[in-house]
């Protein structure tokens, strides 16, 4: 599979936040078989701009991957969720870029917030990356409603969506996520796995 984190950045997830975030990408993949080249990893981050971190081509061992991971900063400001997905979907998701038309493209976006930027594009955005192929799951933090998740992640919401009360929570989602995305063990690497 071909894998894209979209990670909120905004000033309301804060530095400390960001970091439990990485934490968690990290743990979640370090049980799938990056090494080996099956699973490729593009990371962006967004507020009020988006910033690339790296593409799909971008790492061959999973050592190297995670140490960018770790440099990643935290870079406050608005929630630009709409420019993130647009992003993703036309750098990311690219021949390029190292995308792959025999792998499964699939994007995970991570966010604590509701957008207040571009909110006339953002379910336009999500729609026209989900008819390009791109399976979306969708996890908010602290959410009080779920509209905005809902118009993002594919369907059906109860397979696609995920809600933690808070960060601190992310640590216990990963079986349940790698249930709905790979629901043959015989894909984990322990009999295989873990976002």
């Amino acid at each position: 599979m071909d894998l894209v984190f979209i990670i909120d950045s905004s000033t309301s997830v804060g530095q400390g936040n960001f970091q439990i975030i990485l934490d968690f990408i990290k743990d979640f993949l370090k049980n799938f078989d990056i090494d080996s080249g099956s699973v490729r990893v593009g990371i962006l981050s967004y507020s009020t701009k988006v910033h690339d971190h790296f593409y799909l081509n971008a790492f061959q061992t999973s050592e190297d991957m995670f140490n960018a991971i770790d440099k990643i900063p935290w870079i406050y400001g608005s929630t630009n969720t709409a420019d993130a997905i647009r992003d993703m979907r036309r750098k990311y998701f690219t021949y390029r870029n190292g995308d792959r038309p025999d792998a499964r493209n699939i994007a995970f976006i991570l966010t604590d917030g509701v957008s207040n930027m571009n909110t006339d594009r953002l379910q336009t955005e999500a729609i026209t990356a989900r008819e390009d192929g791109i399976h979306i799951y969708a996890i908010g933090v602290g959410l009080s409603d779920e509209t905005e998740l809902r118009q993002i992640a594919s369907q059906p919401d109860s397979e696609n969506i995920f809600v933690v009360k808070n960060f601190d929570e992310l640590r216990d989602l990963d079986e349940r996520i790698f249930t709905f995305m790979c629901p043959c063990k015989s894909l984990r690497k322990k009999i295989f796995f873990i976002i």
